[in-house]
């Protein structure tokens, strides 16, 4: 097998549960093609793409500026970036706790020491948030995913404005030790993907503002732009100006970009591409 043959991806967490899946299935019509998959998060991902370490990564976050202008300084040509999928950072709690919903104001009075989004006072007791019952005068308690991941980056940007972190919001390595987690405590809240599934927790819909309708993390609500912390999945490249993508890598985004790749990222809980942004890319 040539080195052309051999598809090695890093980066987002959150993307390579579904690089496996669609890996698994594109094997099936190219068993001579290896896939390797490594999660250190979207921000490593980025890091090894920028210092020249890796070829193709999985993005689950926008890139930013400096980003981008620190990769063509280097390189003197842009990134690649094909959209695969979408999805969304949802709010979970655990399936005891009544919490209908939840605004975007709430979660920084939450989460964030700073309160950029305009929090007079943080949240501290369920009751705060309204609550009756049985988790009426429990302490919230915040959990998140880390810094490296991209649902951390998509999260502090629309619900903390940017700001920072409160201390004692617990950072989690992973959506699989953030599900346990709320799982075991009924008075926790946290933050992932949304294509997590599981009996124990629940996502909350969001609202960007008093008065305004909570919008639940569903397919149609991500595709649709609705839902307020969407995001696009994507693979990033260090793709040469006038070069085409290798038969291998040419392959499998024509793959994952298909009605068959598609309705995979749907049965794993993403969201697919809207039928105008799909298509192959040479």
């Amino acid at each position: 097998i040539s080195l052309d043959e051999r598809l090695i991806f890093t980066g987002s967490t959150t993307l390579s549960n579904l690089v496996t899946y669609w890996g698994e299935a594109f094997s099936e019509h190219n068993p001579g093609i290896p896939i390797t998959i490594a999660d250190p998060g979207s921000a490593v991902g980025i890091e090894a793409l920028l210092n020249g370490t890796a070829h193709a990564v999985l993005i689950s976050t926008p890139l930013s500026w400096q980003q981008r202008d620190r990769f063509m300084t280097r390189y003197g040509y842009p990134l690649t970036l094909i959209p695969v999928a979408m999805g969304g950072v949802a709010i979970y709690v655990n399936t005891l706790n009544p919490l209908p919903s939840i605004t975007l104001k709430q979660l920084d009075a939450i989460f964030s020491v700073t309160r950029r989004c305009g929090g007079r006072q943080p949240l501290r007791t369920w009751k705060e948030l309204g609550l009756k019952g049985s988790l009426r005068n429990s302490s919230i308690a915040p959990v998140g995913l880390t810094e490296a991941s991209g649902g951390y980056q998509v999260f502090r940007h629309m619900a903390l404005c940017d700001g920072d972190f409160l201390p004692h919001v617990q950072a989690l390595i992973g959506p699989a030790a953030l599900e346990a987690f709320l799982a075991s405590n009924p008075a926790a809240i946290g933050f992932s993907s949304s294509a997590q599934r599981s009996a124990a927790i629940r996502a909350l819909p969001i609202a960007t503002g008093p008065g305004m309708p909570a919008i639940a993390p569903t397919p149609t609500n991500i595709q649709s732009g609705r839902y307020p912390m969407r995001r696009t999945l994507v693979i990033t490249l260090n793709q040469p100006h006038g070069r085409t993508f290798t038969p291998a890598m040419r392959a499998f985004l024509d793959f994952v970009r298909s009605a068959e790749g598609q309705a995979i990222a749907n049965q794993a809980g993403y969201v697919s591409l809207p039928v105008e942004n799909r298509g192959a890319k040479k």
